[in-house]
């Protein structure tokens, strides 16, 4: 049975007082109904201590744990040893001396438990306590750490505090050399974002045994001034992202593969990050921070990568629960709380959060209550699948999108600062001042634009001459540009344009076409899934077998019926944002259909993170038959591949049941039969009843953004249909 409550206890020459400490902390965890777990560590005492903890351990096995240090180190070390011991989800730390009261932490698990916040801190009431020199000592030090921090508790230093495993571990991966570094507890979880709430607890005068302090009063406040200047450049001044995977990596270091920048690189780097904050809106330089982040975490294994994805999850859940009440009604209708979604393993328990879903909620009670709206940006998406959408995004998440993009274009090959075009719609939706940013940057990046949705036969040579004098290492854009690119080449004859790598988008890449953008430029295609919501999702990297999930950001499933899909298997995309806060995405069904993989898959590049397989269009492209077959869009690109000569373009429109129109620009040698062969196809897989409308066009215009759509369908097919679903009331 899993350990609902780890009591964690430094001892230093308590040994009077262990005896009655483990008495009243078991009686608590019976009185709470708790599976409660007891470590006591001795820190290296001077007195019987350690003989009084394996004492009571020898009583109680299964309830208390004693740890051991050889030598004095500390109350911050003595947690750390502790931690490491606990099996609960939740840690309290209380000190041994019966000061605190063992039976408040009930009161302070249960408060973690009903207020969903990060942290439930015991301050010390001054109902009978004594108002002599420590006493004001210590009301002094609170006022400086609030004063310092920009704080306002009521008693800052406190260590009766009860809160999550992972977060402890996480506020214990301090930096600096303390003292005490226990007086800055608090502190540390102010500057880390979490959130916290006082109780008020009662404090006696202790009874038994002698405090540390005891005749090195002076000693000690000197001391902890001098931490003061430390903590004030840790916390205050020296502040990093407030992304649980740089935290992370402090618990779990690893070895960043891959050369260094040269040093011309580098200082174009410094350079462009010096004017950042002018060429951008809404992100600023701290994406330097988040890349560095993410080189290294790309290296983590796949379980620890999976524990981070975990991490991230709870918080996310705790926020959304705690500040969106769209969440928090969703959950209590299902009788969930946060401490029910544990990890991945667990969201199966949630509903599903669709399109309409936010769309019907957007100005109603999605956004969060807590998020500054002069750090949220407005996302509208481009409509392809028929309906306009409109999202927001708060700064650290489009930070990550900056900085998880860069670092998917270095598995192409490309290195910052590298010459690159991007095949797209450039400027379309953005501001004037957006505008002159956006190209600011691009040249400053030495990136290219080439307006996709200006592509015509007429302008087709001189835009490829255009990309060709820019001699691009990374050409990037929609996978139907980069297709339509590579047929004015085969049939033009080739240009000296060879970029080191392509990075297809936007849109499903078949077999084909990857083989025919591939042979047109000589070079590799690197697959790059993405939404607006989300900018990239997963991406391709050297193996090429299937698309990393950009994990510290993502969790990405792959479903059939509410249930995992098959490795092989087609099935529904649905995408939890780990990083969005401001209108969290959970369980979102984005409307794409991929190929789930094993996840057990050790991918030859070495990087942990999770893979899935070919995206295969969206779900509004599903082409249904007779007898309750259908298709993926991308289907027909897989059929028409081999008959290229006879069909130019083509789109598949689905509008009613038992029946499709099949829009055809004809090939320079096309004929009745190779028509005949390719709905006879049609028929095969879909069913002989079939109605096919056959319609001649001249064209096949792209959207306005360059997309072209192969197939459309305006019938829905529900891949969940087992899936839970919201109450009634919420609908």
């Amino acid at each position: 049975m899993a350990v609902d409550l780890s009591v964690i206890v430094p001892c230093f020459n308590e040994e009077a007082n262990i005896k009655e400490l483990t008495r009243r902390v078991l009686h608590t965890f019976e009185r709470g109904k708790l599976k409660g777990e007891l470590v006591l560590v001795d820190d290296g005492s001077a007195d019987a201590t350690a003989e009084a903890i394996r004492q009571v351990q020898s009583e109680h096995p299964t309830q208390v744990t004693g740890c051991f240090h050889n030598s004095n180190r500390g109350i911050a070390e003595a947690w750390k040893t502790g931690v490491s011991a606990a099996d609960g989800a939740v840690v309290g730390l209380i000190d041994a001396d019966l000061q605190y009261q063992p039976e408040d932490l009930l009161r302070l698990y249960r408060e973690l438990r009903e207020h969903s916040v990060d942290v439930i801190q015991g301050w010390r009431s001054p109902v009978g306590r004594e108002r002599g020199a420590r006493y004001h000592l210590s009301r002094g030090f609170n006022h400086l750490l609030n004063t310092t921090f920009g704080m306002k508790l009521r008693d800052n230093k406190s260590g009766f505090v009860v809160c999550a495993k992972e977060v402890l571990e996480d506020l214990l991966t301090y930096r600096g050399s303390y003292f005490y570094w226990q007086s800055f507890i608090m502190v540390a979880a102010h500057a880390k974002g979490y959130s916290y709430k006082e109780v008020e607890t009662l404090f006696e005068n202790r009874r038994a045994g002698t405090s540390f302090l005891d005749g090195n009063a002076s000693r000690a406040v000197a001391r902890s001034l001098v931490d003061l200047v430390g903590a004030t450049w840790e916390y205050r001044l020296r502040q990093s992202p407030k992304d649980v995977s740089d935290q992370f990596l402090r618990r779990h270091p690893v070895i960043a593969r891959g050369a260094p920048m040269s040093a011309a690189r580098r200082l174009h780097w410094n350079a462009y990050l010096s004017v950042f904050d002018q060429t951008h809106w809404m992100i600023t330089r701290d994406v330097e921070r988040y890349y560095e982040m993410l080189r290294q975490t790309q290296w983590l294994k796949a379980d620890q990568v999976r524990e981070l994805q975990d991490e991230k999850l709870r918080r996310l859940i705790r926020h959304a629960y705690r500040n969106v009440p769209f969440y928090r009604y969703r959950m209590q209708a299902a009788k969930l709380g946060p401490s029910d979604i544990r990890g991945q393993r667990d969201l199966h328990k949630l509903p599903f959060l669709s399109k309409d879903d936010v769309q019907e909620n957007l100005h109603f009670d999605i956004l969060s209550e807590n998020h500054d709206k002069r750090q949220v940006l407005r996302i509208a998406t481009s409509g392809s699948t028929g309906q306009p959408f409109v999202c927001y995004a708060d700064r650290a998440q489009l930070e990550f999108r900056w900085a998880a993009t860069l670092r998917s274009q270095e598995w192409t090959g490309y290195q910052f600062g590298d010459p690159s075009v991007r095949l797209w719609h450039q400027t379309i939706g953005m501001t004037k001042t957006q505008a002159r940013k956006e190209r600011l940057d691009a040249a400053l990046l030495r990136r290219k634009f080439i307006p996709v949705f200006e592509m015509s036969e007429a302008r087709l040579d001189a835009m490829v001459r255009e990309i060709a004098d820019h001699n691009p290492v990374l050409l990037d854009g929609y996978a139907e540009a980069l297709d339509f690119l590579a047929y004015y080449l085969k049939e033009h004859g080739q240009l000296a344009l060879h970029p080191k790598a392509i990075m297809s988008s936007a849109q499903s890449l078949p077999v084909a076409s990857r083989q025919r953008i591939e042979s047109a430029f000589d070079c590799r295609v690197f697959d790059k899934y993405g939404a607006r919501e989300f900018s990239g999702i997963a991406y391709e990297c050297e193996a090429h077998v299937g698309h990393h999930v950009a994990a510290e950001g993502y969790i990405v499933e792959v479903l059939r019926d509410g249930q995992p899909a098959k490795p092989g298997e087609i099935g529904e995309v649905v995408i939890t944002d780990l990083n969005n806060y401001c209108l969290p995405f959970i369980r979102y069904r984005i409307g794409d259909l991929a190929v789930a993989m094993d996840p057990n898959h050790e991918c030859s590049c070495g990087r942990g993170l999770p893979l899935v397989g070919d995206i295969e269009g969206r779900v509004q492209s599903i082409i249904q038959g007779t007898d309750g077959r259908f298709v993926p869009g991308t289907f027909f690109a897989h059929l028409l591949k081999e008959y290229d000569h006879a069909v130019q373009r083509f789109q598949v429109i689905q509008e009613r049941r038992g029946a499709l129109t099949f829009r055809v620009v004809k090939g320079g040698r096309y004929t009745e039969s190779a028509l005949d062969e390719i709905l006879a196809h049609f028929h095969h897989h879909l069913g002989d009843d079939l109605r096919i409308d056959v319609e001649f066009v001249d064209q096949i215009d792209m959207i306005r953004t360059g997309k072209h759509l192969a197939s459309v369908s305006r019938l829905g097919v529900d891949f969940q249909s087992e899936a839970p679903r919201p109450s009634e009331k919420l609908q």
